[in-house]
């Protein structure tokens, strides 16, 4: 299933696009040192740079910089609203809606200054996932991808165009299940606590633990009963 929903954002585009395309070759480094500790790194290679973001309840977070990467956010709580402010007197101000554990947004190549406040009683947390190495022009428009309620076992695919699929890997209640072998580079999100077997032997994943698929792996990754993750994976070649 592939649904492209009508950007709510045309103006903010607009605005920042002329920064976005000076600011993309810049590279995700600089970006990071400007960074303040509400964001913390926990995996990058030559495709992704993969942060954990943390807004604690009515936190207020001074201005900063990010990447011009097209980006996926996958969001590991239920939390509030947050309000995003531009810099400059004419700064775009918004207002993220409260967000659900196990949704995600991709966001298109954009590089952004702003500070951050959250509005609610509970932290907001969610990962970054910034995609180093996909075309700038493949990812033209917001996509929201919602957190189902119940979530259906099996995998599905909630996003998919030339460049990017994104599924979603749900393991039966009672029964463990299978991530299958990976053709392509992929990325697994754990959206739910949760045991995984690998060539290497078994680990725990918590909420928010990523595992890599190098796109030549040969054999199914085995997931815990009840286990739900997102699997981001890389379609355009290295």
């Amino acid at each position: 299933m592939h649904m492209l929903l009508q950007p709510a954002r045309s103006i903010f585009r607009a605005t920042l696009l002329l920064c976005g395309l000076c600011c993309a070759s810049t590279g995700a480094q600089s970006t990071i040192a400007t960074l303040p500790d509400n964001y913390k790194t926990i995996f990058e290679n030559q495709d992704l740079l993969v942060m954990h973001v943390h807004y604690g309840a009515h936190e207020f977070v001074p201005m900063h910089d990010h990447s011009a990467y097209p980006t996926v956010y996958v969001y590991l709580n239920n939390s509030g609203e947050v309000a995003i402010a531009h810099e400059g007197p004419e700064g775009l101000k918004v207002v993220r809606p409260p967000t659900h554990a196990g949704a995600f947004r991709i966001g298109p190549s954009m590089a952004e200054r702003h500070s951050v406040t959250n509005l609610g009683d509970t932290a907001s947390d969610f990962l970054r996932v910034e995609l180093k190495s996909i075309p700038l022009s493949d990812l033209e428009e917001v996509f929201r991808g919602e957190a189902p309620s119940p979530p259906s076992p099996g995998t599905h695919t909630e996003f998919e165009d030339a460049a990017l699929r994104i599924d979603r890997v749900v393991c039966p209640a009672d029964s463990p299940c299978s991530a299958t072998p990976a053709t392509a580079r992929s990325l697994l999100v754990a959206i739910t606590p949760q045991q995984i077997e690998t060539k290497a032997g078994k680990r725990s994943l918590k909420v928010g633990d990523v595992f890599w698929f190098s796109g030549n792996d040969d054999k199914a990754l085995r997931l815990s009963a009840g286990a739900q993750n997102l699997r981001i994976t890389l379609l355009y070649p290295e």
